[in-house]
């Protein structure tokens, strides 16, 4: 399971009003749920965030460890239309529909976009380190990309964090390029992701999405998804292009 922290107060390094709000609707909601491990990002908005879970339910409390390679996957390359420097995941969609190199897994990560900048070892740093927690799980990863079921287990292991790391993990799991997830899919705050290993072969698991960024938990109290992570619905709006 990997949820996004709720809304955040980028400026001041917390979760904004109605971040508390949306944090203490998921601790209420998971309240129950069965966590074998939590790991989360060094950051406030991750850990306030999981605070929420922490308050509802305190003996998860005891299972959380901070993986410092969960922080924000914030490694700036030089935007290829305007020539700025931008986060490695923020593409305008023309370069990016007609750059067909970076559709491909084997690739991508190559792709002169990423030149001069430490994205392809930072994302390396992430998959290693779950592809770690995954082995001492009883998950092997194979060069192939599916994982050696050395032990089987049907335990739920919590990752809280942040949009671009998300879809890093996301991508390692899935085997597909994380910059694809970045331009096409959309987390709101406190949205939960479920993955599930699917062992259709004795001994090798591939995951595979069941759940991607839901947000019940704040429906059911009445709340609206909120707008971090996102742009514009129409250029005429003025809001984040």
């Amino acid at each position: 399971m990997i949820i996004r922290h709720a809304d955040p107060d980028y400026e001041n390094h917390t979760l904004t009003k109605v971040g508390f709000k949306e944090r203490d609707a998921l601790g209420e909601y998971y309240k129950n749920y069965n966590f074998k491990k939590i790991y989360v990002s060094p950051l406030n908005r991750a850990l306030f965030t999981l605070q929420g879970i922490i308050n509802a339910n305190k003996e998860n409390e005891s299972k959380v460890t901070i993986k410092h390679w969960l922080h924000e996957f914030i490694y700036p390359i030089e935007e290829p239309v305007f020539h700025v420097k931008k986060n490695s995941w923020d593409l305008l969609p023309s370069y990016f529909v007609n750059h067909h190199n970076l559709y491909n897994n084997d690739t991508y990560l190559d792709d002169e976009i990423y030149d001069g900048s430490n994205v392809k070892e930072k994302y390396f740093e992430a998959s290693l380190g779950l592809d770690e927690i995954l082995k001492e799980n009883g998950y092997i990863r194979q060069e192939d990309g599916n994982y050696k079921v050395i032990k089987e287990s049907k335990d739920t292991i919590l990752f809280v964090c942040h949009l671009g790391i998300m879809n890093v993990l996301l991508a390692r799991l899935l085997n597909i390029p994380y910059i694809v997830l970045c331009q096409t899919f959309f987390c709101a705050p406190t949205g939960v992701t479920i993955l599930n290993t699917e062992e259709r072969e004795q001994g090798i698991a591939s995951f595979r999405v069941e759940v991607y960024g839901d947000t019940t938990h704040l429906k059911i109290k009445g709340m609206e998804n909120s707008f971090s992570g996102r742009f514009c619905e129409v250029y005429s709006d003025p809001t984040r292009h």
